[in-house]
């Protein structure tokens, strides 16, 4: 007869393999430590990569080259909703910006109502202690 020990949660912890998360964070690890031959090189590409993209930043040729870029790609964009939002008028539905915009009214309708119906409470309520106090005096209310 063999005698088993209940495991404590730390052996069992120890025993079972580690998961996805873990292993690729041990991975990542490995590839990045400088003491790696994947690290090393790692460590290079950085350092070599972070002085390129140094000088690209100060490079005025580079900069205006993206920056047409980018105005380009706006452009692009740009054209790109017009276009959707011309062909959601000829099939008569709304644009994305229009409902947007009834979003934004709705709201501000809603605040408004909810400050509305905040006055008309404290309205209410100044109305009714108005005619418990003429009650109590023993005059009439109005009506």
């Amino acid at each position: 007869m063999t005698h088993t020990s209940a495991m404590t949660m730390s052996e069992a912890e120890a025993k079972a393999p580690p998961n996805l998360l873990t292993r690729l964070v041990r991975l990542v690890g490995h590839l990045t430590d400088p003491k790696t031959a994947p690290g090393r090189l790692f460590t290079a590409f950085e350092r070599r990569s972070t002085a390129l993209f140094g000088k690209l930043a100060t490079n005025e040729r580079y900069l205006r080259f993206a920056g047409r870029g980018l105005e380009a790609s706006f452009n692009l964009r740009r054209g790109g909703i017009e276009a959707t939002e011309e062909l959601l008028h000829l099939m008569r539905l709304p644009a994305v910006s229009e409902v947007n915009e009834l979003r934004y009214q709705v709201r501000s309708l809603h605040d408004r109502l909810e400050v509305t119906n905040s006055q008309l409470e404290l309205a209410l309520a100044l109305l009714e202690r108005m005619e418990k106090r003429a009650h109590a005096a023993g005059e009439e209310p109005r009506q």
